[in-house]
């Protein structure tokens, strides 16, 4: 779900697309691939993914389009007749994509299953809706409407769903990026794009109405201009802030818009999404998208750097460790989709340490570590095979539980022929770190 609007043994560095990995991942971590594809997009509004149908929605104003990826990166539909498509909300079961239809005034209901428009819905006379977000238990669209901006509801829970613009008690020049958050359902939090200095509004939804709750023009302690993007933390306590000035990510809390720290860039935050578990994810214009672990702002866990990340450009996956990014345009190049499956994962080193010879059919023991930055849970298990002569594809030696303390392991075997054996340790993964391998030959002798 995206809940925003719009130790290691030796690092390695791999060119895949247009994004560099740098940093974290050992000579023994196996992560998923990275890829990167080529859009048939005109231009990008947004993205949001779909946890369970395993999809990405990607907006294109400009085309009219929202095109449907895979969680590869493989497009498998694109849905066309969606004027002005911008900002993009799914419905708690992910049964429902929302589309702000900017050039038309509408709100498009999308069934995720079928990927068909089922129902749209107008914003009201000369408004151009262009954020979404769910809060309250409505839908909330930022619009604009001539030379100013507001913010309305859309009941989707009623049998017959009506858009009405809300007071929200302050002027907006454009129309106001939205964001919201699970873990503080009612709170919904407004910001003005493209001004300076930045203003951000932190309202009630309960009632239905926009009750506020906070707003600070960021003038000072930071100062904050021209607000590219925003995401409410997945505890509800705080907000990311991504600006052209400061040079990095601000921290604000979500009660009364204080400061609360920083991510450091170098310049131009432009993105920032937050994973259900609470990883945040950075972006900008000139530096890397880099990913945290929750509550923690440095070091950053992996680094990507990238050519041309767009605003508002990252969005998780559900499962808080695939990370997607937009990329392209200012170089003349298509929209593309990268995907970065351990965006989240912390990196796992495995290791084997055997004799360098034994005799045939005795017994000899090989011992292994598996470790990363947090301890591994109890009953951890590696598998064993083991390749040889007679056995060239590799044979299972066993399944080995790892000690929760040490991340030690240890196995016995009994070869019976001679030369050169080889052990291959592999590490299947969990939900928090990579899957891993190592191996150790030993030369059997008579």
């Amino acid at each position: 779900m995206r809940i925003h609007r719009r130790t290691a043994a030796a690092a390695a560095t791999a060119l895949i697309g247009s994004f560099l990995l740098i940093g974290t991942a050992t000579g023994t971590a196996t992560a998923e691939e990275t890829t990167s594809v080529a859009l048939p997009s005109a231009s990008f509004g947004d993205i949001v993914v779909d946890g369970v149908h395993d999809r990405v929605f990607v907006s294109d104003p400009s085309g009219g389009t929202v095109v449907v990826t895979d969680y590869a990166g493989t497009v498998v539909r694109q849905i066309t007749a969606e004027e002005g498509a911008a900002g993009l909300a799914l419905s708690a079961d992910s049964g429902t994509l929302y589309v702000a239809l900017s050039t038309v005034g509408a709100i498009a209901e999308i069934d995720t299953a079928t990927l068909t428009e089922t129902h749209r819905y107008p914003t009201g006379t000369d408004t151009s809706p262009q954020s979404l977000a769910m809060a309250g238990g409505k839908l909330w669209f930022g619009y604009a409407v001539g030379s100013s901006g507001g913010i309305g509801s859309l009941d989707v829970a009623s049998t017959s769903p009506a858009a009405t613009l809300v007071p929200s008690g302050r002027y907006w020049y454009y129309a106001p990026a939205l964001a919201s958050s699970p873990a503080d359902p009612n709170a919904l939090v407004a910001g003005e794009e493209g001004v300076s200095p930045a203003t951000l509004a932190v309202y009630d939804t309960a009632l239905g109405t926009l009750e506020k709750r906070a707003e600070r023009g960021f003038t000072s302690s930071p100062s904050i201009s021209y607000l590219n993007d925003f995401a409410v933390t997945a505890d509800g306590q705080n907000i990311v802030v991504a600006a052209n000035n400061p040079s990095n990510h601000q921290i604000v809390r979500l009660s009364d818009l204080s400061s609360n720290g920083a991510y450091s860039s170098w310049q131009f935050p432009n993105a920032v999404a937050v994973a259900t578990d609470g990883t945040v994810a950075t972006g900008a214009d000139g530096d890397f998208v880099k990913t945290y672990r929750p509550g923690t702002t440095w070091p950053a866990l992996h680094e990507y750097a990238v050519n041309d990340l767009q605003r508002d450009g990252l969005a998780w996956a559900p499962d808080e460790n695939r990370l997607f990014a937009i990329t392209g345009f200012s170089y003349g190049a298509a929209p593309t989709l990268h995907v970065l499956p351990d965006a989240g994962k912390l990196d796992t080193t495995l290791s084997l340490q055997s004799p360098t010879t034994s005799r045939k059919n005795k017994d000899l023991t090989v011992t292994g570590w598996l470790s990363a930055t947090d301890p591994f849970p109890t009953g951890t298990t590696v598998e064993v095979t083991r390749t040889d002569t007679t056995h060239p594809t590799g044979t299972p030696v066993g399944t080995f539980t790892v000690s929760p303390t040490t991340g030690e392991f240890t196995f016995t075997d009994s070869p019976s022929e001679t030369g050169d054996i080889n052990y291959t340790a592999t590490y299947r993964g969990d939900g928090q770190h990579t899957t891993a391998t190592a191996q150790a030959t030993v030369t059997i002798t008579k």
